[in-house]
């Protein structure tokens, strides 16, 4: 059998759901190499990109962004094409409100994993810094709500154990999910995240549901 495949985000949200809409929340992440999928997952390419300039001390390419993608939206006749620059720009404007302030030090990506019997999920963070000595692994909701309740622990506690399963030196405190719109920012717990034994429920949970979604 194939491997089934989902991001931390997805096994988070199905996870947190109501019982009676687990099966339509799956569906949404069921197919990660779908057209629907892959242009979710690159929505706000443009946002991300200038949010790491942005720590790299290079703000001219961030103005000339957000100058373009204002450009562009105004020229935009596609509700669709437009609310994406919109939404990007509003993205990268409410990012550096809340937190462009802090002094990270950008690091190359990393492609990280839980695996859970026959489940892979992706735990890649969107960003990976350094801030005052320390790594720092950050997931960023850049969209216009933030994640509903329960979704954090799950994500943040994915983020550490799929980091720590590949040697990296992360506290439990290193992992983060900002949420631009709210300026929100949560951290995992100062005394350590708690056995798998919750992770691993909600994993197989999943693949139980994974056929009759």
């Amino acid at each position: 059998m194939a491997p089934i495949k989902i991001s931390m985000r997805g096994l988070a949200e199905v996870a947190s759901a109501e019982p009676s809409r687990k099966h339509s929340k799956l569906k949404q992440y069921q197919f990660p190499e779908s057209e629907e999928s892959k242009g979710r997952s690159n929505y706000y390419v443009k946002a991300l990109s200038a949010i790491k300039r942005h720590h790299r001390g290079q703000s001219n390419f961030v103005d000339s962004v957000l100058q373009g993608l204002k450009i562009g939206a105004a020229a935009e006749t596609d509700p669709r094409r437009k609310a994406k620059l919109l939404n990007n720009h509003r993205a990268i404007t409410d990012y550096l409100k809340a937190f462009g302030g802090r002094p990270l030090e950008i690091k190359p990506g990393k492609s990280l994993y839980y695996v859970y019997k026959d489940l892979v999920v992706s735990a890649h963070p969107d960003l990976v810094a350094e801030e005052d000595g320390s790594l720092v692994l950050i997931k960023l909701n850049l969209g216009k709500e933030d994640f509903a309740g329960g979704v954090n622990s799950t994500l943040l506690h994915v983020l550490y154990e799929a980091a720590a399963a590949q040697g990296l030196p992360i506290k439990s405190t290193g992992v983060e999910c900002l949420q631009t719109s709210s300026g929100s920012r949560t951290t995992g717990p100062k005394r350590g995240f708690p056995g798998k034994g919750a992770l691993n429920a909600a994993c197989q949970e999943l693949l139980d549901l994974w056929p009759a979604a």
